[in-house]
């Protein structure tokens, strides 16, 4: 057991619960030191060798569990956008009678998310790029496309009724969530004090604003 120090006790719930028993601790130890490693030195500098200093794991178990370090990164950052999608699951879900409640649903839990458990939410903003570009990334548009699925839905039905613009569908995601997002890596970053989850109303009717016909 490494003597490194831990990330929050809101990161090792969300470890904990996708690799729970004793079957997972090893996996455990990996992801909370790379969790800690990654988000301090970035992913190119935090090395194998690194990991299994911080962790107390040796270099051979690691490969076990993850293959290589895109494993280990790939992992960890499921962790968090499965757990990201749960809470905007559940947001969206209780606003399904109102498109603008859903994108306000959508973006207050997208906020809270991040304000609640920082150092999960600053890596999977590190991460998300490499993922993307690595053997993760099909799986990463799977869910993200299963995560949104409701509220495209719900868009496409306001774009045909004359409620929404119509508007690329690749153009959605940059005015809906993208200033939600921007705001986000400035408060990570110690940019901006104050806590994301207070500026949930301006963002939401901007939101709207910039979609609505």
């Amino acid at each position: 057991m490494s003597s490194q120090a831990s990330p929050s006790e809101s990161s090792l719930a969300l470890i904990a619960a996708a690799f729970p028993g004793p079957r997972g601790a090893a996996k455990r130890e990996v992801l909370s030191q790379a969790l800690l490693c990654f988000n301090e030195l970035g992913i190119e500098a935090c090395t194998i060798d690194e990991l299994r200093r911080r962790s107390g794991q040796s270099v051979g178990t690691i490969y076990h569990h993850f293959k290589n370090k895109e494993g280990v990164v790939a992992a960890l950052f499921f962790v968090g956008l499965d757990e990201q999608s749960r809470a905007i699951a559940a947001a969206v879900e209780a606003a399904a009678d109102s498109t603008p409640r859903m994108v306000a649903a959508l973006i207050g839990a997208y906020l809270q998310w991040a304000e609640d458990t920082p150092e999960m939410a600053r890596f999977v903003l590190l991460a998300r790029e490499a993922v993307a570009k690595g053997p993760g990334g099909a799986l990463l548009a799977e869910k993200l496309q299963q995560r949104y699925r409701p509220l495209d839905e719900r868009l496409e039905a306001a774009m045909a009724g004359g409620e929404a613009l119509r508007l690329p569908v690749e153009l959605i995601p940059a005015l809906i969530l993208g200033p939600a997002e921007s705001y986000c890596r400035a408060w990570l970053a110690g940019r901006r004090q104050t806590a994301p989850g207070r500026h949930a109303k301006a963002l939401a009717a901007a939101a709207w604003r910039s979609i609505a016909a």
